[in-house]
């Protein structure tokens, strides 16, 4: 479902919409026009209908009448003039108006129009209702199942109206009893297929009441908490009604009359009718629920700091709304990709099964897309400008917080390539020149052998400054592919490899701590090269001791170099970028470092 912003975008409106100075004015002409239905029926009920209606049977018939009547019209109302008009009133208001229908049907002696009009109209009640469920609360009906019944219902109660105002003559209906009454769309009398047009009509409904009880039944077993929190109260009082039509439907086919005084056919009235009752009411605590959650998301926007928490929005509508399930994705125009309020990429919102996916759009391109209970109508109207604005800066907060990531990723890259490349050098020293000087110094050696042999004296002394030099070069290419990356580190970790470093390095170096586990190849690099630029820069620095930690503290590995020298005078940049290409930190003192790496160990 995707809705546009109010004050931000401004929505295409409808051809056939009403226009909006008028729609108010027409929703209340609606329900003046229902209670005059509601008046006029109970007239009818105490004249000419006392004995041919439910309302007309006794004071607890016409009660229940008039309330399930008036309370679709009052909920229908209570929802058409609330900030922001549903297609759910209206159909509430239409649907408490055919309520009457049966009753006005029965108005003898009356203007033939109106309950010939009565008698075509009573059989849209239940197309209405299952319309005004399958909407609720946002006022489309989705899956496609819930679309085709509605369809189907209405289209048949406009045929089978059509077919029995055109063909059924009341008085030759041995069937009628209300409706007993002139038919001014009569155009020819066919009772046999008015007769299988009424029992048609009611059995497709007793249909379509299974199939909508089936489609709410699995409403509420697919939505969430809060979206069955909210369908409840609307749906288990549809579910009722529904029941009553399909008892209807077989009560009828025993009977030939509906004679509001067999007892079984005024149970079924009376039970529909408190079912419409429990209806209405769960559709104005629907009301009553949205205007509290509206008031308590314009609190948010008090509550809310000048620079909040990354996710704090989010948190903060989920308790509103009372939806622990409700995420908001931010849209990252120039990455093409949504992330959440941290900066982290996310896929792109779906509606799953009972959800809704509100996209919030500003000047034509989306903001954010809030995936939310199914339940939890117009949710863009309860967001006012100052949460219009909490979500812009959240949404370049989070731009920023995922340039910031990619940042550290590309530094993580770039040093991960080094070290790899690093790598290959040490690899190719130690396999390419190590080995061709080791044949040379070999074969030197075989040469100076056999001069000495022939006792060439030139030629020893010659071959003698040859071998020498082919040993200073080998030793000079092996350290500098040990400096390059230490085939030791790579091979048996970080420990041994800060042994072998001690060794070698220019001052006295103690390790007090490192333990022999392993950690991954980038931080065990990250710490091995601490150690190395902080041992040289104390070197650097006229130290002759310098003492090295390694530890394992809370998921970091900790290294802490400490020397004797001078007082260090230029940051260590180098080591910087290295250790913060892992998201550490590295903290510097006048005579030593200590670096703090994430890690788990392997």
């Amino acid at each position: 479902m995707e809705r546009l912003w109010p004050r931000l975008a401004v929505p295409a409106r409808p051809a056939l919409a009403v226009p909006s100075h008028l729609a108010a004015p027409a929703r209340l002409a609606a329900g003046l026009a229902g209670l005059a239905a509601a008046a006029g029926a109970l007239a009818v009920a105490e004249g000419p209908g006392r004995s041919t209606t439910y309302a007309g049977r006794s004071a607890a018939g016409a009660a229940l009448t008039m309330c399930a009547g008036l309370a679709l019209i009052a909920a229908g109302l209570v929802i058409c003039l609330g900030p922001r008009p549903r297609r759910t009133g209206d159909l509430a208001l239409l649907a408490g108006l055919t309520w009457f229908a049966p009753v006005w049907a029965a108005w003898q002696g009356g203007p033939p129009l109106i309950p010939s009009l009565a008698m075509a109209l009573g059989g849209f009640t239940f197309p209405l209702i299952a319309h005004l469920v399958l909407a609720y609360p946002g006022g489309r009906a989705s899956p496609a199942p819930a679309r085709a019944l509605i369809a189907a219902s209405y289209v048949e109660a406009l045929l089978a109206a059509a077919v029995l105002a055109l063909v059924r003559d009341p008085y030759l209906d041995p069937g009628c009893l209300a409706n007993c009454n002139v038919n001014v769309f009569l155009v020819g009398s066919l009772p046999s297929l008015a007769h299988a047009a009424g029992i048609a009509d009611r059995w497709f409904a007793a249909a379509a009441a299974v199939a909508f009880i089936a489609i709410c039944a699995a409403r509420l077993a697919a939505g969430s908490r809060p979206a069955r929190r909210r369908l409840i109260p609307v749906a288990v009082p549809a579910i009722m009604f529904a029941a009553v039509v399909a008892a209807r439907a077989v009560a009828l086919q025993r009977t030939t009359v509906e004679d509001p005084f067999n007892a079984a056919l005024f149970a079924i009235f009376a039970v529909a009718s408190a079912a419409i009752v429990f209806l209405a009411a769960g559709l104005i605590s629907g009301v009553v629920r949205a205007r509290a959650e509206r008031r308590a998301i314009a609190r948010i926007a008090v509550n809310l700091g000048e620079a909040p928490d990354p996710g704090s929005l989010q948190s903060a509508l989920a308790e509103a709304l009372h939806d622990p399930e409700l995420r908001i994705a931010y849209w990252l125009p120039g990455a093409q990709r949504y992330v959440d309020a941290s900066g982290e990429a996310v896929p792109e919102p779906t509606a799953q099964s009972g959800g809704t996916v509100t996209r919030l759009m500003r000047s034509g391109q989306t903001i954010a897309a809030i995936t939310h209970s199914g339940a939890a109508s117009g949710l863009e109207s309860h967001l006012g400008p100052a949460i219009a604005l909490g979500l812009e800066n959240e949404r370049l907060q989070a731009e920023l917080l995922a340039q910031l990531g990619e940042l550290r990723a590309s530094r993580a890259r770039i040093v991960e390539t080094a070290d790899a490349e690093r790598r290959r050098l040490e690899r190719d020293l130690h396999d390419g020149a190590q080995q061709r000087l080791l044949a040379l110094s070999y074969d030197i050696r075989l040469a100076r052998a056999s001069a000495e042999a022939d006792s060439g004296t030139a030629a020893e002394m010659a071959l003698a400054t040859a071998m020498e030099q082919t040993g200073a070069a080998l030793e000079e290419l092996r350290e500098l592919a040990h400096g390059i990356y230490p085939a030791v580190l790579a091979e048996a970790g970080l420990a041994p490899a800060l042994a072998t470093l001690a060794d070698t390095a220019p001052l006295p170096v103690q390790i007090l701590q490192a333990d022999d586990r392993r950690y991954p190849a980038p931080v065990e690099a990250a710490a091995y090269f601490t150690v190395a630029e902080a041992v040289d820069d104390a070197a650097r620095r006229g130290a002759d001791h310098a003492a090295v930690t390694v530890a394992h503290e809370g998921g970091r590995l900790v290294v802490t170099v400490e020397d004797n020298g001078t007082g260090r005078d230029a940051p260590m940049i180098a080591l910087a970028d290295r250790v913060g290409a892992l998201d550490g930190s590295l903290y510097l003192k006048q005579t030593g470092c200590r670096a703090e790496i994430p890690c788990a160990s392997s």
